[in-house]
């Protein structure tokens, strides 16, 4: 039965860009005075000689042109989300998504001739055929209004959605209902009383007994003229369809066809999922369909996922739209800002977020700098803002200090309130606050979404002159050639050791964090491992002005990650490599009088996720009780 007590999500995908306003007013009625949604999807077709990544600039194009889109009145209260995908086909990134978002009801428009062809390259029959949900395809008629609603009844397995459809327009429109119930010419007299007892009981069952509707029943072999004929005076007609494989492709049936093309009215024509005659197609999994693609499914699940999954800042900086959303979802964001001896950075960086993000828009709930001891004047010009500093060796004291900026990250979770937290390093030079709603955009507005990394165009500065190009050297060559060599379903991250980043605390409390500099590839791996590429989101924040690490830093750093990637290979694939692997380096070191060899114990531990430590679970007792109870 359509209405129950259950969450509800009608599915409505964008044709070529665009809808009918009879679309909109049969999702808005279907949804009224209900407990769920509708999901607006928009979709970029790829031809299959190309790569689906190149398709990331106009899901970001849709994705700004559906922001704009008013498709309801300002007054409805329906929870209204959209998502653009990227497919080779409209049908596939349907599909795909009744499955992703637990879809209840699909509503498309109905296309015939080459614009059918086009659009759908299978045609609307298959998409009715084959779809895993109810269906409703919408043919609009010339009619503005929709006072008049006509049902024609034929005792088809579609009978009882057509009915629920018919009450919630009915409801949502004041609309007179008449419900004809058509049999054949040959029912006896005897059987046409029993039949209309049984309509009746059917009926008062679907919710329409207390409902005012008029009904008839008529005995006729012509049934497509008796209802164009009843048709006449009516602004819309509900009616579920057979399918039958005809040669021409429409598939909808003779009687559906005739009416369509002799009315002006217009027409819904209803189909249970029920009913599919394809149901190995309903259910096999996504994940199953992507393996038999064979070699290249990997490649193309990751340009989807680059396509679909990359966002730009600009796309969220309508600030006050963010707070909009944040408040309606009751959440709050916290930002942690981790510091080591960065006096020259800190207090600008403080300063740009509290006057824009606090002050002027309430989009962070609070600002917490997590300290590792500074030598410098770092924490008291934090302090001088007004912001809580803690120093890392007095969070959780019984876990002990370790060096790195993945202890700190670690603990501030201890310290840090929000439903989502946010990390940027202290040492950006151009602070702009991109680099915060440029993180939690994604968060806010895709709830698919669970983790976010930064990206942008790092110059190096050479003497006092300014490269546009060459920072994130170790990302290019050491991170990313291993991650393409043993982790490529993360090799669509453009920067996987940014240090912006932001996730939800669900997620973030239940993956390890390494204490040192291997936390930012740690992390994306965890996240991966256990929540699934498509939970992963990234975010250009166009340029990152900073303080460049020397050579020697930097291939500290190189050391950590390959040490972390190691350890995950070993995990994977259950083999011991870091066994017999040095965890000391050898620094060569050259000073005017002296060129010798330094040795420098780097070793990569992993703090373990954080839910599992007590007193964590002491401090977010209630908040850890309500997900409990959430997972029943």
């Amino acid at each position: 039965m359509l209405y129950s007590s259950s969450k509800f999500t009608v599915l409505l995908p964008l044709i070529a860009g665009n809808t009918s306003t009879d679309i909109i007013k049969i999702a808005s009625a279907v949804l009224s005075g209900r407990k769920g949604g509708l999901i607006i999807l928009g979709t970029i077709e790829v031809a299959e000689d190309i790569s689906l990544s190149t398709g990331t600039l106009q899901a970001r194009s849709y994705r700004r042109f559906l922001e704009n889109l008013d498709l309801f009145d300002k007054d409805q209260t329906i929870e209204i989300r959209n998502l653009v995908k990227v497919s080779r086909r409209v049908w596939d990134a349907i599909d795909s998504t009744t499955k992703d978002e637990n879809c209840n009801l699909l509503i498309v428009p109905w296309l015939d001739g080459k614009q059918e062809d086009y659009l759908y390259n299978i045609g609307i029959s298959e998409v009715v055929e084959k779809s895993p949900i109810d269906t409703i395809i919408v043919k609009s008629g010339k009619r503005q209004s929709l006072k008049k609603i006509l049902v024609p009844l034929r005792g088809a397995p579609h009978a009882s959605l057509t009915a629920d459809i018919a009450l919630a327009l009915s409801h949502k429109f004041d609309a007179e209902l008449t419900i004809m119930h058509i049999l054949s010419e040959s029912v006896s007299d005897e059987e046409l009383t029993r039949e209309e007892t049984l309509l009746n009981l059917f009926l008062a069952k679907r919710g329409l007994g207390e409902y005012n509707y008029t009904l008839y029943t008529v005995r006729s072999h012509d049934v497509s003229g008796l209802i164009v004929e009843a048709a006449a005076g009516h602004d819309l007609i509900i009616m579920g369809t057979p399918l039958s494989a005809n040669s021409n492709g429409t598939r909808v049936g003779r009687v559906i066809k005739t009416v369509m093309d002799k009315t002006d009215a217009t027409m819904l024509i209803v189909r249970s999922a029920s009913t599919s005659l394809n149901p190995a197609f309903l259910t096999e999994d996504i994940a199953e369909i992507k393996a038999r693609k064979g070699a290249n499914s990997l490649s193309e699940v990751i340009d989807e996922w680059f396509a679909e999954n990359t966002f730009h800042a600009n796309e969220f900086a309508d600030i006050g739209k963010l707070v909009e959303l944040k408040q309606k979802q009751d959440l709050t964001i916290s930002l942690g800002l981790p510091t080591l001896n960065e006096e020259q950075t800190i207090g600008s960086i403080i300063e740009t977020i509290k006057t824009h993000l606090i002050d002027e828009y309430p989009l962070v709930d609070e600002i917490i700098v997590i300290d590792s001891s500074s030598t410098d004047r770092t924490a008291k010009i934090a302090r001088s803002y007004g912001v809580k500093v803690v120093d890392e060796c007095d969070v959780l004291p019984e876990w002990g200090s370790k060096l790195g900026k993945g202890c700190a990250l670690w603990k501030s979770l201890h310290i840090l309130k929000g439903d989502i937290i946010a990390w940027i390093d202290t040492d950006i030079k151009n602070i702009h606050p991109r680099f915060i709603y440029g993180l939690v955009g994604p968060l806010i507005k895709y709830p698919r979404i669970k983790y976010v990394k930064g990206f942008y165009k790092r110059p190096i500065k050479l003497g006092d002159q300014l490269i546009e190009t060459g920072g994130g050297r170790v990302t290019e060559l050491t991170a990313r050639p291993l991650i393409n060599l043993f982790f490529p379903e993360l090799s669509g991250v453009v920067q996987p050791l940014s240090g912006e980043y932001a996730g939800r605390r669900e997620t973030l409390e239940k993956v390890g964090f390494y204490n040192g500099y291997g936390v930012e590839i740690g992390l994306l791996i965890n996240v991966l491992k256990q929540f699934g590429l498509d939970a992963i989101g990234q975010a250009d924040l166009i340029e990152r002005v900073h303080r460049n690490q020397s050579l020697a830093s930097l291939s500290k750093m190189s050391f950590a990650i390959v040490q972390v990637i190691m350890e995950n290979l070993e995990k994977r694939h259950r083999v011991h490599l870091l066994r017999e692997i040095n965890k000391t380096m050898k620094l060569i070191k050259q000073e005017p009088d002296q060129f010798y060899l330094e040795l420098k114990e780097i070793e990569e531990t992993m703090n373990p996720p954080i839910i599992t430590v007590p007193e964590y679970r002491e401090t977010f007792k209630g908040k850890l009780d309500s997900i409990l109870e959430e997972l029943g």
